[in-house]
């Protein structure tokens, strides 16, 4: 805000907590005196339970100034008297200790009996004498409410059965999932290791014995395809031995999810027949490889390795590998690839519906504080219309915020506007409120404007509520509004029989040039207003235009829908509102 230094008020507890303190600007203000009359200044009675302070006193809950305005001892007991110099209604805080405040609203001539808690001092458990502090304590009873219904229903959700299962299914199930993917595509990839092995050996022998010049080439790829099926298959041995044992998904289960389940073994079925084939045709083949290698890597060792007898030995022995036991991987090879995908995609299908019955479960409770909230929300926001002209409505208005709660927001500040016009607090807002920004916001209602047409008829744009209304600010000098009129004249056509209507403002200064204009471009729709005077249009100033052209998107209701839509984005927003 221009020229004015806003301080934070010093609460004690944030937004989502309870309430909700506005910023106050730094000096202090006077309600407005309709006539002089008699004031003495407030006393409060209090009684602190939990007490662990000495004294207590009284300052302005807002700027920099910490005037005292009373002080009173603490007794033993609890309780104190604070007779205060105040002499305005305003929102004080009783400091009892350094960040430890208590708000207050005081007007003069008021003797306040209050209780305080001084393990919850943002809570007004008993209040007599003032009603600015007894509509506080509705309020912060209902957002106590607010707060305990949320710890409600999350204690529900926690320990919710069917939510902890799913859950803690979900974490554990994605772990096996995983793992069992990994080790099922080392499998499959063991086997065409296997696979290059056979090709390589159908190459390099005939009639079961190596062709001798191929000696050093099958030593080398032989080599390595049986390290690559043999590493491969490590994890396999440790997933089958390990893992199976970690996770029962057969017997810890909750009742009445039957379809769920039924997935769930369907997928076990594929997992166990995928093992069984594994272990039956893939595993004989890959031990005997690991023998060999250990055989070649103790010639190795011994520097035996060398020996072309040594070699085309070894080479044999793996030619008898293949030729004795490939016939078994290779006949189940295709039912492992596929196992493998369809064990890929039915885990994939549980994970989701695991994820989506936890995703239910959170989505029941958090509708059971929706609508609880909803109503609670509702509340609050009747009481503070109730005692929207109360100063003490600006301790909880801040609550809602203002982009989501236009009205209420305007409500109030006007009405505490109308009663004290000379508070700086309450004209900060004010000026804030009926700014331009802020009365021509998305969302906002638009201001009614009231102009005459070219014959001198006032034509308002509160009579087209119940359409959808472009709202254009444009002039006959302005080459770019000229240029924009043609999107405009098309899309009235368009959409006028569906409801959509067009209110055009110029701000020119001679009625020929911008008769000739409408004539000239074709704007054959009714509502065309000006005042002639240029850019002291008071329509310009009400919307806080600055530049032409400018329109506004209006709702049936009067809405502000969109701003400054022009060619197609006009064109698209008008398309989601009327259809094609």
């Amino acid at each position: 805000m221009k020229n004015t230094k806003l301080i934070l008020l010093a609460m004690l507890v944030a937004v989502a907590s309870m309430f909700v303190v506005p910023t106050f600007a730094s000096e202090n203000f006077s309600t407005v005196k309709s006539k002089p009359q008699k004031t003495t200044s407030p006393v409060i009675k209090g009684q602190i339970l939990n007490n662990t302070f000495s004294k207590v006193s009284l300052q302005l809950a807002y700027g920099n100034d910490r005037q005292s305005f009373g002080e009173a001892t603490i007794d033993k007991n609890g309780n104190f008297e604070l007779h205060s110099t105040v002499t305005n209604n305003d929102i004080y805080m009783l400091v009892f200790a350094e960040k430890q405040n208590f708000l207050i609203v005081l007007s003069p001539n008021e003797t306040i009996e209050l209780v305080i808690d001084a393990d919850n001092l943002r809570s007004v458990p008993q209040v007599s004498g003032s009603e600015s502090m007894a509509f506080v304590k509705n309020v912060t009873d209902l957002l106590a409410n607010s707060q305990s219904l949320l710890d409600s229903i999350n204690h529900a959700l926690q320990v919710d059965k069917n939510q902890i299962f799913f859950h803690g299914f979900t974490q554990n199930f994605a772990q096996y999932y995983q793992t069992n993917s990994d080790v099922s595509h080392d499998v499959v990839e063991a086997a065409q290791a296997i696979d290059s092995l056979k090709h390589l050996t159908d190459k390099c022998s005939a009639k079961g014995k190596l062709n001798a010049k191929f000696l050093n080439d099958y030593c080398y790829y032989a080599n390595k395809y049986m390290r690559d099926m043999t590493e491969l298959f490590t994890s396999v041995e440790v997933f089958n031995t390990g893992t199976y044992t970690m996770y029962d998904f057969k017997n810890q289960r909750v009742s009445g999810n039957d379809d769920f389940f039924n997935g769930v073994d369907q997928y076990l079925r594929t997992v166990e027949t995928l093992k069984s084939n594994t272990t039956t045709n893939v595993k004989p083949f890959v031990r005997e490889a690991a023998r060999l290698l250990e055989v070649r890597d103790s010639l190795v060792y011994n520097d035996l390795f060398d020996k072309k007898a040594n070699k085309v030995a070894w080479c044999n022995q793996v030619i008898n590998l293949v030729n004795d036991k490939y016939v078994l991987v290779n006949e189940k090879k295709s039912n492992i690839e596929k196992l493998t995908a369809d064990a890929d995609e039915q885990g994939r299908a549980i994970y989701s519906k695991a994820q989506s019955k936890v995703s239910v479960i959170v989505q029941q409770y958090q509708n059971q504080y929706n609508n609880a909230s909803a109503q609670n929300n509702k509340d609050l926001q009747d009481l503070l219309l109730a005692h929207k002209d109360d100063i003490a409505v600006l301790m909880f208005l801040d609550n809602f915020p203002r982009e989501k709660n236009m009205d209420l927001h305007s409500t109030v500040v006007k009405a505490l506007y109308a009663k004290y016009p000379n508070q700086q607090l309450v004209k900060e807002r004010y000026a804030v409120e009926t700014s331009p920004a802020t009365a021509t916001s998305v969302g906002a209602v638009a201001p009614d404007l009231a102009f005459p047409d070219p014959s001198g008829q006032i034509r308002k744009l509160s009579d087209l509520r119940g359409k959808v209304v472009l709202l254009d600010f444009w002039a006959s000098w302005c080459r770019p509004c000229r240029g924009e009129n043609p999107h405009v004249v098309a899309m009235y056509h368009k959409y006028h029989d569906k409801g959509f209507e067009v209110f055009s403002v110029s701000l020119d200064r001679d009625k020929a040039n911008w008769e000739k204009a409408i004539m000239a471009d074709g704007l054959i729709w009714p509502n065309h207003v000006s005042d002639l005077k240029y850019w002291s249009s008071e329509a310009a100033r009400i919307y806080g235009v600055s530049s032409i052209p400018c329109t506004f998107l209006l709702d049936q209701n009067g809405r502000i829908i969109a701003k400054n839509l022009r060619g197609e984005s006009l064109a698209k927003a008008l398309q989601q509102l009327f259809g094609e």
